[in-house]
């Protein structure tokens, strides 16, 4: 009997042990003091993407393309009310300011104060943010990399400077890490990231002769570091305990558009409009091909070109535009400042718990009267497969 209790007693202490063990091992792979991101209890997460705030000084700071009417009274402030009054509508999870967040070029000094600024709503709503930067974000008193280190540390911040492993592939740009989406409380899939984000960053202007002024790209040790990320996420979406199947579905969000942005012309071909050319790097450098290889990724989330705000699908990745949020960048008169909102639900499992994702939809905030939420559209479903076209037809060889 004694021996019985004593095993009992043994048995409990090393389960305790290895549940203890197991959180630490995880809790340890994000940074201190830093919540991880998981799907709410009803199954959803609901991520808010900014782009091209093109913050300045405030209320000193003038718009661009209003009517002149607006003008008088128009200034960054604008953006920030509209950045509130969307913060307040969609209660977002996560949100996402992809690149340009500051106008570089025009406020040459006193960055940190503009960035303070331009992420505001955000710290101030209490939900967590992430940034990534553009090719005028750097164009101030700080380098790309003093921006990305002020940004992780601000309040809420889940920004990276770059990945841990960055060593490894000695990745190109600063502002490169990838963002793990857990199962809701609850759920057995309280421990396994069920939708991975990946944060790039584009670069600013490639310095390559005969290219003037023309846009950076992905870069190889970036695929690298994604390509060898999507792996092991995909590893681990496999593995005990409760393993699944497949690969779990993932996002990308970048501020310079890739080349395939540009291969979408007609309105039927898109949800949303283009009122601009896709102003994408002048090198290919294959990181769509990466992404269709590995076939994880949904959509990429693009902003830089602030008039247009469609959405395209390629080889099954939907590629989409943010549409310009901030009054000081450059816009279109009557053609309302915009916000993107991605939202995953998740399926029911048999036993009624929340399993996988099921499907990724998307629509725009506009910055209207009736703050107008338009293009509400599917990007994936688990359900839904795509029939082989093999585009072409071989007859019958007759035979001798």
């Amino acid at each position: 009997m004694v021996k019985n209790r004593s095993r009992l007693v043994l048995s409990s202490v090393l389960s305790v042990s290895l549940i203890y063990l197991c959180l630490s091992c995880h809790v340890s792979a994000y940074p201190f003091g830093r919540r991880q991101l998981r799907f709410n209890t009803d199954g959803r997460f609901k991520i808010l993407q900014v782009s091209d705030l093109h913050y300045g000084f405030g209320k000193e700071t003038p718009c661009s393309d209003v009517s002149p009417a607006e003008m008088p009274y128009c200034s960054d402030l604008n953006t920030t009310a509209f950045l509130q009054r969307t913060i307040a509508s969609e209660k977002p999870d996560l949100i996402v300011f992809s690149g340009d967040n500051v106008y570089g070029l025009c406020e040459t000094s006193g960055v940190a104060k503009s960035m303070d600024r331009a992420f505001a709503p955000a710290i101030e709503s209490g939900i967590p943010w992430v940034a990534i930067l553009g090719n005028h974000d750097q164009e101030s008193d700080m380098t790309r990399e003093s921006l990305m280190k002020y940004i992780v540390k601000l309040p809420n911040s889940l920004s990276q400077v770059n990945p841990p492993d960055a060593w490894l592939y000695q990745i190109d740009g600063f502002g490169n890490y990838n963002l793990q989406i857990e199962g809701p409380f609850g759920s057995p899939l309280f421990f396994k990231s069920i939708l991975n984000l990946y944060l790039l960053d584009g670069g600013a202007y490639t310095d390559l002769k005969g290219f003037i002024y023309k846009y950076d790209w992905v870069k190889t040790s970036q695929q690298n570091w994604y390509e060898h990320t999507s792996k092991w996420l995909e590893m681990e979406h496999k593995r005990w305990p409760f393993p699944q199947n497949g690969t779990a579905p993932g996002l990308v969000y970048l501020h310079i558009p890739m080349p395939e942005f540009s291969l979408f012309n007609k309105s039927t071909e898109m949800t949303g409009v283009r009122q601009e050319p896709t102003c994408a790097p002048p090198i290919n450098s294959g990181f769509f091909t990466k992404l269709v290889e590995r076939g994880e990724v949904k959509g990429v989330f693009s902003g830089h070109d602030h008039v247009n705000d469609f959405c395209a699908q390629l080889h099954g990745i939907n590629l989409c535009y943010a549409g310009g949020a901030g009054y000081h960048g450059y816009g279109k008169v009557g053609w309302a400042r915009r916000a993107r909102v991605v939202e995953a639900q998740l399926e029911k499992s048999k036993y009624g718990h929340w399993g996988a994702v099921d499907t990724i939809k998307t629509w725009k905030r506009l910055d209207d009267e009736n703050h107008s939420l338009i293009d509400t559209q599917l990007l994936w479903s688990k359900n839904t497969t795509d029939d082989i076209n093999i585009g072409f037809y071989c007859p019958t060889i007759p035979q001798h």
